[in-house]
C-alpha cells in the first residue's frame, strides 16, 4: 500500500503543467531514482511512486474526469483501507483500458483512413512535383534573363567602346588638324620673317647703294668745284649771278662750284640759301 502524496510535488512541477513539462520532469527525476542508477535501498519504491504520479498526471490530461490526487492519495478519515485499495484498483483498470485503446489506435489506420492518407501522399507528391517543375521553370527563366542581361550588357559595353574609340579618333583628328594648322602658321610666319628680312636686306642694299651714289656724286661735285675754283680763283667779282660788284667782297667761302666771294649785299641771301639747302627734306626724314 502506497503512502499518500502529491504527484505534482513529487515531480517538482506546478499544477496545470503541460504534457511536455510532465515528461521532462519525469525523465529528470527518473535519472536520479531509477534502480539501475541509484544505490538507495528504497530506489525501486521511489521509482514506482514516481511512475504512478507520472501516469496519473498524464491520465488527468487525457481524461479530465479521472479521480483527483486528493480522492486517490489523500482519503478522508472515514475511508477504510479496503475502500482505498478498491479505488486504486479501479483507477489501474481504467488506465490499462486506456493503454489498450491507445495501442489499438497505434496499430494502424483503417481502410478509409489509409485511402485518405494515400490520397494525401499523392496530393503532396503531385504538389511537390509541381513545385519542383515551377522551381525549374523559375530557374530557367532566371537563367534566360541573366543571359539576356549579360548579352545586353555586352552590347552596351561594345557600343560604349565604339563611342569611346570614335571620340578618341575625333580627338586625334582634331589634334592632328591643330598641329597641321600650327605648323602651317609657323611656316607662314617663317616665310613672312624671311620676306621681311629679305625686304629689309633689299632696303639696306638700296640705302647703301643710294648712299654710295650720293658719296660718289658729292665726290664728283667736290672735284668739279675744285676744278672750277682753280679756274676762277683769280676772279675778283661777286659770285652772285648777274652781279659784277668787285669792291667790298667777303672772304672766300665753299660753294657748290668751289671757293667764291660775295659782296655785302648778296652774302646774307647766300647764307640763307645754303642753310635751306643743307636741311634734310621731309621725305628723307620719313624714310
Amino acid at each position: 500500500m502506497l503512502d499518500s502524496y502529491d504527484p505534482n510535488e513529487l515531480l517538482g512541477i506546478s499544477p496545470g503543467s503541460s504534457e511536455e513539462e510532465i515528461r521532462k520532469a519525469f525523465r529528470r527525476k527518473a535519472k536520479l531514482v531509477h534502480p539501475d542508477v541509484s544505490d538507495a535501498p528504497d530506489a525501486a519504491e521511489q521509482f514506482t511512486r514516481l511512475k504512478a504520479a507520472y501516469d496519473l498526471l498524464l491520465e488527468r490530461l487525457t481524461n479530465p474526469s479521472a479521480p483527483t490526487p486528493d480522492d486517490l492519495y489523500r482519503p478522508a478519515r472515514d475511508v477504510t483501507p479496503e475502500e482505498q485499495d478498491r479505488i486504486i484498483k479501479s483507477f489501474r483498470r481504467r488506465r490499462q483500458a486506456e493503454e489498450r485503446r491507445r495501442s489499438r489506435r497505434s496499430r494502424g489506420p483503417s481502410g478509409r483512413t489509409r485511402q485518405a492518407q494515400r490520397e494525401q501522399r499523392e496530393f503532396q507528391e503531385e504538389m511537390a512535383r509541381r513545385r519542383a517543375a515551377h522551381a525549374r521553370a523559375e530557374r530557367e527563366r532566371e537563367e534566360r534573363e541573366e543571359l539576356e542581361r549579360a548579352r545586353l550588357n555586352r552590347e552596351r559595353l561594345e557600343r560604349e567602346r565604339g563611342l569611346e574609340r570614335e571620340r578618341k579618333a575625333k580627338l586625334e583628328q582634331e589634334k592632328e588638324e591643330r598641329e597641321r594648322a600650327r605648323q602651317e602658321e609657323q611656316r607662314r610666319h617663317r616665310a613672312e620673317q624671311r620676306e621681311q628680312a629679305e625686304r629689309r636686306k633689299q632696303e639696306q642694299q638700296e640705302r647703301e647703294r643710294l648712299e654710295q651714289e650720293r658719296r660718289q656724286r658729292e665726290a664728283r661735285e667736290r672735284l668739279q668745284r675744285a676744278s672750277v675754283a682753280r679756274e676762277g680763283q683769280d676772279s675778283d667779282n661777286c659770285a652772285w649771278k648777274d652781279c659784277a660788284e668787285s669792291n667790298r667782297l667777303s672772304a672766300p667761302v665753299e660753294t657748290l662750284v668751289g671757293l667764291r666771294r660775295f659782296c655785302m649785299s648778296h652774302y646774307e641771301p647766300w647764307l640763307a640759301l645754303e642753310k635751306q639747302r643743307r636741311q634734310p627734306s621731309v621725305s628723307n626724314r620719313q624714310r
